[in-house]
This record gives C-alpha cells, structure tokens and sequence, in this order.
C-alpha cells in the first residue's frame, strides 16, 4: 500500500486539525526518501509544524533542504503571486508598500478561489519542474489545510476554468486540472482518530472529495490506534482479583494496591475496542485501504516520532 501511494507524484495529506496530518507527511517523506526519491514537502498552512516534525526549523517560500532527499517550503500566496506573474507575465518582483502591490493583493484576496488558485498553482509549478528530461522532484507530499478548507483548493483550477474562457490564465488552469483528476499521478489521503468527530469528518471528507472533485483517494490512515492488549475476560479476571473478597491475597502477589492495575487494564481495554471500533467504520463507509498507525507512546515529538510513525507505516501496510 505504501509503494503504491509512493508511485504518485503528488500526494495531498489531508484531515481534521490534530490528527497528525504533519507527521503522517513527513513519515511519508521519510519512506519516499528511502527509496531513493527526490522529495519536496509543502506546508499549507505554514505553522511550522511539518519541518518541525522533519527536525528543523521554520521553512520559506523556497525550498530547503531539512532531510537528506528531502526539501521543504512553506507556502504564502502573496509569494505565489508574485512567482505567477514573473514567469508568465514578466512582472518584477514589488514590495508589499507599492500601489501595485495594493492591487495584486486585492484582486487575490477579493476575487472568489484565487487564493486557492495561486496556491495549487504553485504546486503544479514544482510538479512541472525538470532537470533536463528528469523531473526535479519525483514526489510532492502536500500538508494540506483542514477539513473544509482542502476542496477548494482541489476544485480551484476546475472553477477559474469556468471563469477564464480563454488566454493564458485559462491554458495554466486546464493542465493544472488534468494533473489533479490523474489517478496515476495525484491522490488524496485522508486522516482519522479512533475518535467520533474525527472519523465523522474523515467519512465526510472522503463523499464529498468523491462527489465534488476529480481526485482520486489513495487510502485512510487511522492514527493512533490502541493494540488489544488485554481481553475482556482478563479485565474480569483482575476485577475480581481486586474486589474486596481477595484484596489482601492481591496485595501480597502483587506488592501494592492492585487498583492501579485494573484501572489500566479497564483503559486499555476501551481504547483497543474503540479502534476497533472505528477502523470498522471507515472500512465499512470509505471505498479507499484503511491504514491503522499504532500510537506511539513514550517517543519525543519531533523527528523522532516521525521516524516510528514511517516504520509503523510499512510494517502496517
């Protein structure tokens, strides 16, 4: 499952806030990375957050080296404004206290979906990208915005279609289109939590990316999810070797208050039932592989969890 995720060149990580959309990107670097790929990693949002879980710190508008094989930049659509109309309309590059700067700078923010345009343009533009007859990146990984911000961007080219009938702004947005819709080419992956409005959002996601965009869905990946450690007959078992009939022959074998023990049992008995639960549920509702990442107790964030997170993918998948 790994591999074929990996075959594309451009991969859109997308989710609820907090479901470890970040590392999940940049597990997915790693693993591309060992195969010998070219990486660039793009951060929507640019909190910082997918260099961070690359071991490094915040990342510009150009691309950065962070990992070997592995470049980072962060995405700002004022800087994709300003590359769009250097390279096809030969407009230098204007400062923020410029008139025109003013203009540019209204129209992407007052006309409907630029913003988004500008933005997946700028990945289509690092996708395009060549070295002689080589692409420069073999794989774009693409920390995408939350939830309800991730389709229109998707459906950005797709509406300035519509709006541009023609010239240079319509031919940029047909290829960029068809780069998008290639199922060969570009896929969307989706992150979940063994947790109601995670998955809920997830399952929303996945209908509405299938009924409203071209993409095509590459996998779900439910993260943080509890192994079965115990069974329920057991929690019985310690339930009533704590109850107050065997307290005192507990306490000896067990050299303390046995409380403790059951509590933990009891937690991860209900945390093992509840990703049980919901990897059903997604499997039952999603047409995609459903991708269960453990959680990763006791390992510094960072690229530390990043590095589990990668290797717990391919011995998932």
């Amino acid at each position: 499952m790994v591999d074929a995720l990996l075959r594309r060149r451009l991969l859109f990580v997308a989710g609820k806030g907090g479901t470890g959309k970040s590392t999940l990107a940049a597990a997915l670097a790693l693993l591309a990375a060992r195969r010998n790929k070219r990486v660039l990693c793009i951060e929507i949002d640019a909190k910082g957050s997918l260099p961070a879980c690359l071991g490094s710190g915040p990342v510009g508008f150009e691309p950065r080296v962070v990992q070997p094989n592995i470049s980072c930049l962060s995405m700002h659509a004022e800087e994709s404004l300003q590359e769009y109309l250097r390279l096809y309309f030969k407009v230098p590059r204007f400062t923020r206290m410029t008139p025109l700067a003013r203009v540019f700078e209204f129209v992407a923010t007052g006309v409907p979906g630029t913003k988004d345009m500008l933005i997946v343009g700028k990945i289509a533009y690092e996708e395009k990208r060549r070295d002689g007859e080589r692409p420069h990146w073999d794989i774009i990984i693409v920390d995408s915005e939350a939830t309800g911000h991730v389709l229109p961007q998707l459906n950005a080219a797709r509406a300035m279609m519509d709006l541009a009938k023609g010239g240079i702004i319509r031919s940029q947005t047909v290829w960029i289109d068809e780069m998008l819709a290639d199922p060969e080419r570009t896929a969307l992956t989706i992150c979940a939590l063994p947790e109601e409005m995670p998955a809920v959002e997830a399952i929303e996601l996945h209908d509405r990316a299938r009924t409203e965009t071209r993409i095509a869905i590459g996998a779900c990946f439910l993260n943080r999810t509890f192994p079965q450690l115990v069974t329920a007959r057991s929690v019985r078992t310690l339930e009533s070797a704590a109850s107050a009939e065997h307290l005192d022959e507990a306490r000896k074998r067990l050299g303390g208050d046995p409380a403790g023990v059951v509590v933990g049992a009891q937690l991860a008995l209900r945390l093992a039932d509840a990703s049980a639960k919901y990897s059903r549920r997604l499997r039952e509702q999603m047409t995609c592989p459903v991708l269960e990442v453990p959680v990763q107790a006791g390992v510094r964030s960072g690229l530390a969890i990043t590095r589990q997170v990668a290797t717990a993918l391919e011995q998932t998948a």
